[in-house]
C-alpha cells in the first residue's frame, strides 16, 4: 500500500518504472521490495540483481535457482551467474551461456558493403541533422560523449533500414557459425526480435564504464569511425565476465578487442563491456544496437 502512495505522489502508474529509478540510484532495498511484488520475469529478473548489489547470497541463490526452476532464461540471469561465480562461489549451469567470452565475434564490414558511403557518410548527416534529438549519457556512463535518443531505426528511415538489413544479415552468419552450439544463447535464439540502437559520438579522452544490456540477446557494436591509435589498445573495446565490485577481473575472464574503422563487434548481451579512453582531435562514432526478444 505504501509503495502504492508513494507511486500516486510522484506520478507512476506503474511501480516498477518507480523500482527502476530506485535501483538506478543504488537504493537498491527498496527497489528489490518493489520488484518482489511483481512476478514477471522482468521483474523477478531485476529482483535477482538487487540481491547481488546488496551481497546478500544466500537470498541471490535462492531466487537464481527460482528463476531457472520457472524456465526463465535472459541476459540477467546469464551476466549474474557469471559473476556470482566469483562473487559468491556459485557453479552451476549457466542457461543463458556458460562460456560467453567464446561468443564474441568481430567482423570486417568494408568487405562486406561500401562502408563509407552507407555508414560514414549517412552517421554523419545523421548526427547534424537537427531533427535527430539527442540525450544525456547515463550519469557515469558515458564521458565526453553525445548519444542519440530513442530508437535511431525509427527515426531516418531508409537510410537505417539498409542499416538494420546488413545488421540483420551479419546476425544470421553469427547464428550460422554457432549452430552446432548447445549454449542456450543459441539453442533458445529468439524466433521474433527487433534491434533497438543508437549512435554515440565520443571525444577525446571519453570512455564508456562498465556496463551491460539486460534488455538484450546479443548486443553489436558497427565503428563508423575509430581515430588512429595514440597508444596500442587506445579505443578498444573489453568485453568481460567479471565486475570490478569483487577484486581485480583475471585475463581469462576479460577479451580487449582491437576496432578500428568498419569493424563490426556482436557478443551476448550478459557480458559486460567497456572502452578504453583515446586521445585524437577526431570523434569516434559507434553505432551501438541491442537484439531484443519479442
Amino acid at each position: 500500500m505504501r509503495y502504492s502512495i508513494i507511486s500516486s505522489i510522484l506520478g507512476f502508474t506503474d511501480l516498477t518504472n518507480l523500482a527502476t529509478l530506485l535501483f538506478e540510484g543504488r537504493l537498491y532495498e527498496k527497489a528489490g521490495e518493489i520488484f518482489a511484488l511483481d512476478s514477471s520475469s522482468k521483474s523477478q529478473s531485476n529482483l535477482l540483481k538487487c540481491f547481488y548489489e546488496l551481497d546478500e547470497k544466500l537470498k541471490f541463490a535462492k531466487q537464481l535457482d527460482y528463476l531457472i526452476a520457472r524456465g526463465e532464461n535472459n541476459a540477467i540471469i546469464g551476466s549474474y551467474l557469471s559473476r556470482s561465480k566469483v562473487s559468491f562461489g556459485i557453479k552451476k549451469n549457466n542457461p543463458f551461456c556458460n562460456n560467453p567470452l567464446n561468443y564474441v565475434s568481430k567482423v570486417d564490414l568494408n568487405k562486406e558493403c561500401d562502408f563509407k558511403k552507407i555508414f560514414v557518410e549517412n552517421a554523419a548527416n545523421i548526427l547534424s541533422n537537427d531533427e535527430v534529438k539527442h540525450k544525456s549519457s547515463k550519469k557515469g556512463l558515458f564521458t565526453n560523449a553525445i548519444q542519440t535518443s530513442g530508437n535511431i531505426f525509427n527515426q531516418v528511415g531508409s537510410v537505417t533500414n539498409l542499416w538494420q538489413d546488413i545488421i540483420h544479415s551479419e546476425l544470421k552468419k553469427y547464428k550460422d557459425h554457432f549452430c552446432n552450439s548447445e549454449e542456450g544463447l543459441i539453442k533458445y535464439w529468439p524466433t521474433d526480435y527487433s534491434i533497438y540502437g543508437w549512435l554515440v559520438s565520443m571525444k577525446s579522452g571519453g570512455e564508456l564504464s562498465a556496463h551491460f544490456h539486460d534488455t538484450g540477446w546479443i548486443t553489436g557494436s558497427i565503428y563508423i569511425n575509430v581515430p588512429p591509435k595514440s597508444k596500442k589498445d587506445s579505443g578498444n573495446l573489453v568485453v568481460t565476465t567479471h565486475d570490478s565490485k569483487h577484486g581485480d577481473a583475471k585475463a581469462k575472464d576479460t577479451k580487449s578487442i582491437d576496432v578500428v574503422t568498419g569493424s563490426l563487434c556482436l557478443f551476448p548481451s550478459s557480458l559486460l563491456h567497456y572502452t578504453i579512453p583515446f586521445e585524437s582531435d577526431k570523434d569516434r562514432i559507434v553505432l551501438a544496437f541491442d537484439v531484443i526478444p519479442k
